[in-house]
């Protein structure tokens, strides 16, 4: 199986031998747009991924397993970068967003939802992340085993209301290219081409928070479906 970092997934482990993976819980989705106008729409699905016996001899037992949940949320103040910083929403001064329920319970076989409530409504999008893990109680642990867990940090999207725009600003010192979002949501720059060189990952710039690329000549890009070329930091037109 495969772990991608951009997917929002995380394993961890608990006890002493090695045994294998086990998926213990599914979380979907894992991008997430909130909007303060749709509130019976935002929410997460978190489902219990427990496999019954293969032999089928204790379906009873089966029936009473349980995955234990536990929830966290964090802002995001500068999302696109290699590194996140994630600053804890939950116990702020002043939060912007909400979760509930911050535990789950999840019978067998069964799914859940996480509520997202917004508090106050946002001019420009703000990122979060929604870290989702499995967490045993001592008890259920079986001693000289490892249980491994996958985990979940879904990215939150919190979109202002009314018109949503993009838009790009550009300024130079020498090589490097700071670029900024101009609009009120994150600007999608696909089919990024530095120097010749195409981006081989997306490349957003999200509001309040610019990015910078070493650029010696060229660069351009698709912004909402149109053609950018930027030579020595003048747009061309």
């Amino acid at each position: 199986m495969k772990f991608s970092k951009r997917a929002g997934l995380w394993l961890g482990m608990v006890g002493m031998l090695a045994s294998g993976v086990a998926q213990a819980i599914e979380v979907f989705p894992v991008v997430k747009e909130i909007r303060e106008e749709t509130p019976r729409e935002n929410y997460v699905t978190v489902k219990s991924m427990f496999r019954a016996a293969e032999n089928g001899d204790d379906k009873a037992a089966d029936t009473e397993q349980y995955e234990f949940v536990t929830l966290e949320l964090f802002h995001v103040p500068n999302p696109g970068d290699t590194t996140e910083k994630r600053i804890k929403e939950l116990g702020s001064d002043d939060p912007t967003l909400v979760f509930s329920p911050t535990r789950l319970v999840i019978p067998y076989g069964e799914m859940r939802k996480v509520r997202i409530m917004p508090l106050k409504p946002v001019d420009r999008e703000r990122v979060y992340r929604l870290r989702i893990r499995p967490s045993y109680p001592e008890q259920a642990l079986d001693k000289g085993k490892v249980r491994f867990a996958i985990g979940y940090d879904v990215l939150l999207r919190y979109l202002p209301s009314g018109k949503q725009t993009q838009g790009i600003a550009i300024a130079c010192k020498n090589n490097q290219w700071a670029l900024t979002a101009t609009g009120n949501v994150r600007s999608e720059l696909r089919n990024l081409v530095v120097d010749g060189r195409k981006w081989k990952t997306p490349f957003n710039v999200y509001p309040e928070h610019s990015r910078t690329l070493s650029v010696n000549q060229r660069m351009s890009f698709e912004l909402e479906g149109k053609l950018q070329v930027y030579e020595q930091c003048r747009l061309k037109g």
